[in-house]
């Protein structure tokens, strides 16, 4: 018998990211038991070295990626990433929709939209959870959310919207609160829909929105329709609450958004997916 010592590495400069000057390396090393009539022993070391210096390349690759993160969040610090069990992060499905879109408002204003927007989803998903309709001043954790409202400049309404009143209409059953991330690894995103229930008989993501963007909407929902976990589902809809002080019906709800057609708002996600890639690398 020969024992042999086969070692490989492999290392280079970062290309993109926030440690551009950075160069990682890697090494790997193994010893081995031959025997000692193996006429190949040539062609087996060269197999050995290429098994472990792509064991050191992955390594580095694996550096990369975490480097063009450290990058974006640094850049883009409003942009959202999901972190898996290992440890591996995913942008959010709202990201990755949103990174090229302008906001015709302040800061502020979207301040106070989205203080709004965490009003309705806290009301509704307690609703679901409990059977029972609770106002934002008796929910603690949306105190800071009604003091933005409050002194804000647009005035937005603090109640008005009917998600009661909109299931009387449209009856949606087994409502059930969606409470964590879903991820699809192949196309690497991560995001937490709103709702899951049964409509018309098909099981059912329910989004609530403030608007409705129609397109948009569904094709949000359509990415995480396609999440491990979410294989059953067969439609999704589009809930539209609004207060008639904010210009929304009289009612406090507007006619959903309802598709069975996942995968063609599915293939729009992906469009965007590959795009966020390409600006990214991620």
């Amino acid at each position: 018998m020969v024992t042999l010592r086969i070692s490989a590495s492999f290392g280079g400069k970062i290309p993109t990211g926030s440690y551009q000057n950075s160069s990682p390396s890697f090494f790997a090393e193994e010893t081995c038991e031959i025997n000692d009539s193996l006429q190949d022993v040539n062609d087996y070391i060269k197999k050995r070295q290429q098994a472990l210096q792509s064991i050191c390349y992955s390594n580095f690759e694996a550096e990369v990626v975490k480097a063009r993160l450290i990058k974006v969040k640094n850049d883009r610090s409003e942009f959202r990433f999901y972190k898996d069990e290992n440890g591996e992060e995913y942008p959010s499905v709202t990201t990755i929709l949103n990174y090229d879109k302008e906001f015709f408002v302040s800061d502020e204003e979207l301040k106070q939209y989205a203080a709004q927007g965490n009003i309705i989803d806290a009301e509704v998903r307690n609703y679901v959870k409990t059977g029972v309709w609770t106002s934002s001043k008796d929910i603690k954790e949306l105190t800071a959310d009604r003091f933005i409202i409050k002194t804000g400049s647009k005035k937005l309404a603090l109640e008005g919207w009917n998600f009661i009143g909109f299931l009387e209409k449209y009856p949606i059953k087994n409502l059930k609160s969606c409470d964590k991330p879903l991820i699809n690894r192949e196309w690497k995103y991560a995001g937490t829909p709103d709702l899951e229930g049964v409509y018309n008989d098909l099981p059912t993501l329910v989004s609530i929105k403030r608007t409705l963007s129609e397109t948009d909407n569904l094709t949000q929902d359509a990415a995480y329709a396609k999440c491990k976990g979410m294989e059953h589902i067969k439609q999704i809809i589009v809930v539209p609450l609004k207060a008639e002080a904010d210009g929304g019906n009289k009612c406090g709800y507007n006619k959903p958004a309802i598709s069975t057609d996942i995968d063609r708002y599915f293939e729009l996600f992906i469009y965007q997916r590959k795009e966020f890639r390409k600006v990214y690398e991620i």
